[in-house]
């Protein structure tokens, strides 16, 4: 792959947002140009992987102790296990920056404190949460995109809804989220863009108990 190429994939990563490029998937769970391209597998007729796509959901999750991520991916897929699904305070101050900015589906925008109270209500909603990361993607620099998947029981009021607050129906939900993150020079996160399925959420969580 040309140098040319991989910075025309990384524009296009931050520019788009939620278009992964076939080149930047070389660099996949952080991993150097060689070992992705061994662990992507076979190629479809237009020379993309044929196995690498944000919709398969038999995908198992990626480990925080796989030492052949990167550092940056390791943290990331602790901060979720941890930090989001059992409120570890003090990771999340740690990981996230003060000044930290989520842009979300609708024209959702909020604060660092805003996406925590949301996590929050997360927890008190869902037993059995999760939030685990199924596939990792770099630009190489300061930008980082995920396939993410938050699961649970739906056991108690769920009070984060976009249609306000919605009545448990002691369900098992799960659903896939993109991401993509933006990291500052120090190494905290700072941005977030983020899209899913919104009304695929919402129908599940309103199934008949």
């Amino acid at each position: 792959m040309q140098r040319g190429n991989k910075l025309a994939s990384r524009r296009t990563l931050v520019g788009v947002g939620l278009t992964v490029g076939a080149a930047a998937a070389m660099a996949v769970a952080g991993r150097g140009d060689a070992a992705a391209a061994q662990d992507l597998g076979p190629k479809g007729d237009q020379g993309k992987p044929a196995d690498f796509a944000f919709g398969r959901t038999d995908e198992g999750n990626l480990r925080a102790d796989d030492a052949s991520l990167s550092q940056r991916a390791r943290d990331l897929i602790r901060i979720g296990m941890d930090g989001i699904a059992r409120e570890n305070t003090a990771a999340m101050m740690a990981f996230f920056h003060p000044s930290f900015r989520f842009h979300g589906p609708g024209g959702a925008e909020l604060d660092r404190d805003r996406l925590f109270a949301y996590f929050a209500a997360c927890r008190a909603a869902f037993d059995d949460f999760s939030v685990t990361r199924q596939a990792l993607v770099s630009d190489g620099g300061d930008y980082l995109a995920t396939r993410t998947r938050f699961a649970g029981i739906f056991a108690r009021p769920f009070t984060a809804s976009p249609k306000g607050t919605l009545e448990p129906n002691g369900k098992r939900f799960s659903y896939d989220l993109v991401n993509i993150f933006r990291y500052a020079a120090n190494g905290r996160l700072a941005e977030e863009w983020l899209q899913y399925d919104t009304q695929s959420f919402l129908a599940q969580l309103q199934r008949s108990a």
